[in-house]
């Protein structure tokens, strides 16, 4: 997602993050919640010590974080501690294994979406086509159900719309894609945690939901 400082555009990821430390690895973890206790899961998630940013998500998942960590250990820990949470109904993690984020920033009413894609092909020359896609902003390689994570984001929903429905159709090798979009996101920042509403009209949820795949609730954690 968004980064917590200005980052060097269209740097290449491979398995280390850039955001403070050639040393410092990433992953992100989608969350389902129960009903009526957002609010509180929310709150208790921006008091970890790994958690660098996330948003609340409409679709199959309610929520996802960005975790920054040395050691698997540290990983580990705050992902039980995600899940031993009142009102997480299930997990899934994803552990980058290669991939590139460009230099953005998420403000007050920008669009802003979750991708997650399976693919049939060579996986870096699939990257390589995300990566030719203006607003998409981070894609990685991932391990598990899905092949790849991308981050979507744009001044304009519509934009979003296009890369999701359309752009995607475009790029050789993808099959399938599931499309989650933000409605509020939060970062970190050493003076404070700064949270911004993201905008999603009702008619960008109907039209992905008519062309992605948002699935059943999820059960299984990972």
């Amino acid at each position: 997602m968004a980064n917590q400082n200005p980052r060097l555009a269209e740097q290449g990821y491979s398995g280390r993050s850039n955001l403070s430390s050639l040393l410092k690895s990433i992953s992100y973890i989608l969350a389902g919640i129960e009903r009526g206790q957002i609010s509180d899961v929310v709150k208790a998630v921006k008091e970890l010590n790994q958690v660098e940013e996330g948003a609340l998500l409409i679709g199959r998942f309610d929520l996802l974080v960005r975790v920054g960590f040395y050691e698997r250990s540290d990983l580990y820990r705050s992902v039980s501690e995600i899940r031993a949470m009142p009102g997480i109904r299930a997990t899934s993690t994803h552990i980058p294994f290669e991939g590139f984020t460009k230099d953005y920033t998420v403000d007050e009413n920008d669009a802003l979406a979750i991708s997650l894609l399976r693919a049939q092909g060579p996986l870096p020359y699939i990257l390589t086509g995300l990566r030719s896609l203006d607003h998409v902003v981070e894609g990685y390689i991932i391990p598990g159900e899905w092949d790849l994570l991308t981050v979507l984001h744009s001044k304009h929903v519509e934009q979003i719309l296009e890369t999701a429905v359309n752009q995607f159709e475009g790029v050789p090798g993808i099959a399938k894609t599931e499309t989650l979009i933000a409605h509020q996101y939060f970062r970190k920042t050493p003076e404070a945690t700064v949270s911004v509403g993201t905008y999603v009209p009702q008619y960008a949820f109907e039209r992905l939901k008519d062309r992605t795949t948002l699935g059943p609730p999820q059960n299984a954690s990972s």
